[in-house]
């Protein structure tokens, strides 16, 4: 049937009263649908703080059991989950289930799952709401309103509120913190010690977890932020015990991750020692080794469900002695004042030095170990107070040697690598040296002798006295002191002599009384100040043996002397005679006549090559013979003086002797070899430099010969008259034996005389 028209004024007028009969299925559905969506978002919600609850109850658990934070740290996470429950409760549970749903927006909801409806709901609604509102105006004919009404409940009677919501979100969220809560419960049904233990740790109780696998690592303090000091450059030896007591076992490995201060992490694994047994060892050891450690690295270890993080390695300087000195005073016998004495490594001092080391370092010391081998003790070591970088301890020099260990541990707990070593050289101190000779007395000596001392006596300290030693055959030694005592000086070269006829307050008395055939042992002493012993500090010098004899036994030994030394001069005066000729046999062969040989033939060359290599070689020759020959005198000259010295000495020389042994011989000897001599080698080296040049050449041939010449006949006069002197020394020897025949027979007279007189006596 088709509706009639209808005017629109009386439409208008009509709708006002016009009631929707059809509108209670459809509200009494959207009312069941606002229903439904809170308990969806509820239970939603619900799901979602179980979620988050349960969550931090395991991830809260794991990181307690792992990582054993404090109080402090606890109380964050405590903080951190109150924050997060209650963020999830405003925002998914109290903001969206109390939160106004229009009929309109739900109408518009099932519009959108249920595109049968046409949107006639929304209509209905929106009439049904717009006839309750006051003062509103007509929204349509009242007989289409019913006709959508109508048709919106009709609908709405075939529809299913449930499939207006995806369940499988919901389910997953429910079922997730089901299994979440039923797991703390498990845990808690199950495991209620733990429970209870993990309740007092959030409770902020101090216990630790109880676990199978108890590490400890040795060195590692806890209360230091589990830090340890390492030198530089230093290995570090890590040492990690696993308990085998109170029902802990011992993990098969231990794993350490370690992490560098540039960024870098590595892990590796500890070295088991040995195998622990459960009631004789307490722990099982592993060890590792961190190799050259140059930078600060933090590391953890894990082994078993035991777990040890945030150790460190702090990098830091050794302890090293800076500067060292021994202020040392020294014992007064040396007479020296206090001295700083820089040590590096080794320091020498005097004997009975007292002195204190004084050493500064780079770092402030703990303690300080000075370890003396040689009494293998500790010597007492102070540390300042006010500087802790210096330390001193005191050193008392012995007779011997000492090395001192110097061991120093830093206030950071860092030691040196090796203990310094320090040794102390004990210099002793040395008897005077004595370094003496006899000059003008040879091994024989009169008996009516002097005999004088050339060369110093040496002390560092000073020379407390100095005295003749002399011994007579096996007697018992006596002493003279010297005529000029040192008095503490350092150096003594006034030695004087040792006289044999020397008298005292007596004029007849001789203080050493000599006999021809005796022997006379005679050394020089001296004694320094040392008196940190019993024994006095005594220097010597070499003892000399001097025989004892007559006058006339010595004029003997001399001119034995005088007889070598001529047939020395002798040789000399040979070899300078045929230096002499082999100057003259040099060739010099004209310029000209050279070059006309050079063009004629080569052998002729080489023969003049030939010859003035020769006279090359002849001219070297003269030069170092007159040089040798030159010293050779010399040394004739003085055996000469020293035979007059020693007639001087042993008091046996005569002014006739004197003047043939000195101004006849020595001083004229000595004259040649210091003008005539050193001219001709001069005038040779001149010839050998103009050897090639002819005129030059013939010029100094004929002057060294000439030279040469002069040199011989000088040595010629001197030579005769060691010769006047030998007949003259023949004609004493002659006298002498005349003499001692005249002595043999006067002995022989009285030895006859008396063996007469005594054959007279036997007669009677």
């Amino acid at each position: 049937m088709v509706p009639t028209p209808i005017d629109e004024t009386r439409l208008k007028m009509s709708t006002t009263t016009l009631p929707l009969t059809s509108l209670k299925p459809v509200t009494r559905k959207v009312t069941l649908l606002r229903w439904m969506v809170r308990l969806y978002v509820a239970v939603e919600g619900l799901a979602s703080i179980a979620i988050v609850f349960g969550l931090a109850f395991w991830l809260g658990l794991a990181i307690d059991w792992s990582f054993e934070p404090l109080p402090a740290v606890r109380v964050a996470m405590w903080a951190l989950v109150l924050a997060a429950t209650s963020y999830v409760t405003v925002r998914f549970l109290l903001s969206r289930t109390f939160r106004r749903l229009p009929n309109s927006s739900l109408a518009l909801l099932l519009e959108r799952n249920f595109p049968e409806l046409g949107e006639s709901l929304v209509t209905t609604i929106e009439a049904s709401e717009h006839r309750t509102a006051k003062d509103s105006q007509p929204l349509g004919h009242n007989q289409l309103l019913q006709n959508t009404g109508q048709v919106a409940a009709t609908a709405m009677r075939r529809i299913k509120l449930r499939h207006v919501f995806r369940f499988r979100p919901l389910l997953w969220k429910s079922g997730l913190a089901i299994a979440l809560l039923l797991s703390i419960f498990a845990f808690a049904s199950f495991q209620q010690e733990a429970f209870s233990f993990w309740l007092g740790r959030m409770q902020l109780g101090e216990a630790p977890w109880p676990r199978r696998v108890e590490l400890t690592v040795i060195g590692f303090n806890p209360q230091d932020n589990r830090t340890v000091n390492v030198a530089r450059d230093d290995d570090f030896e890590l040492q990690v015990e696993a308990s085998v007591r109170d029902g802990h076992v011992a993990p098969e490995s231990i794993e350490i991750r370690y992490r560098l201060a540039d960024g870098r992490r590595g892990r590796d694994t500890m070295t088991k020692v040995g195998e622990a047994l459960v009631g004789r060892d307490r722990g099982q050891q592993f060890r590792y080794t961190f190799k050259n450690v140059v930078a600060d690295l933090e590391f953890d270890l894990l082994g078993g469900d035991d777990r040890l993080r945030g150790l460190k390695l702090r990098v830091v300087e050794r302890p090293q002695i800076i500067r060292m000195t021994f202020e040392s005073e020294f014992p007064e016998y040396m007479q020296r004042a206090p001295q700083s004495i820089p040590v590096s490594g080794r320091v020498e001092v005097p004997e009975g030095t007292a002195a204190q080391c004084r050493v500064q370092v780079n770092k402030a010391l703990k303690q300080v170990t000075v370890h003396d081998l040689e009494s293998l003790e500790d010597l007492p070591c102070t540390i300042s107070t006010a500087t802790p970088k210096h330390f001193n301890f005191d050193v008392k020099t012995g007779s011997e040697d000492r090395v001192l260990l110097i061991s120093m541990l830093d206030q950071e707990g860092v030691a040196n690598r090796e203990p310094y070593r320090v040794v102390v050289s004990t210099i002793p101190d040395q008897p005077p040296e004595v370094s003496v000779q006899l000059r003008g007395i040879s091994s024989a000596i009169t008996p009516q002798a002097t005999i004088p001392f050339f060369g110093q006596v040496t002390d560092e300290y000073g020379i407390e006295a100095s005295w003749f030693e002399y011994q007579i055959d096996k007697e018992v030694p006596q002493e003279r002191p010297l005529a000029i005592q040192p008095s503490g000086r350092r150096k003594l070269t006034e030695l004087g002599h040792f006289d044999l006829a020397a008298n005292e307050s007596e004029p007849a008395n001789r203080r050493v009384a000599l006999q021809p055939g005796q022997q006379l042992t005679l050394s020089l002493k001296a004694r320094d100040a040392y008196n940190l012993q019993q024994e006095a500090h005594v220097g010597s010098s070499q003892r000399f043996l001097l025989d004892v004899v007559t006058s006339s036994e010595l004029r003997a030994l001399l001119e034995k002397r005088e007889l070598g030394l001529r047939q020395r001069f002798e040789a000399i005066y040979e070899k300078m005679l045929g230096t002499t000729e082999l100057l003259a046999r040099i060739e010099v062969e004209p310029a000209k006549q050279s070059e006309e040989l050079a063009v004629t033939e080569n052998s002729n060359q080489e023969d003049l090559e030939r010859r003035q290599e020769r006279d090359r070689l002849r001219i070297s020759g003269a030069l170092q013979n007159v040089t040798q020959l030159a010293h050779e005198t010399l040394g004739v000259a003085d055996g000469f003086e020293e035979i007059v010295r020693e007639l001087t000495n042993n008091r046996v020389d005569t002014e006739e002797l004197k003047q043939r042994l000195e101004r006849g011989i020595a001083d004229p000897l000595r004259e040649i070899a210091s003008s005539p001599m050193p001219e001709l080698e001069e005038i040779l080296q001149k010839f050998e430099s103009a050897l090639h040049e002819t005129e030059s050449s013939k010029k100094w041939q004929a002057t060294s010969v000439a030279q040469a010449e002069l040199v011989s006949e000088e040595m010629k006069q001197v030579l005769d008259r060691m010769l006047e002197l030998e007949s003259y020394n023949e004609l004493v020897e002659l006298l002498r034996e005349i003499v001692d025949e005249q002595k043999q027979l006067e002995e022989q007279t009285k030895k006859q005389r008396r063996e007469k007189l005594r054959s007279l006596l036997d007669d009677e």
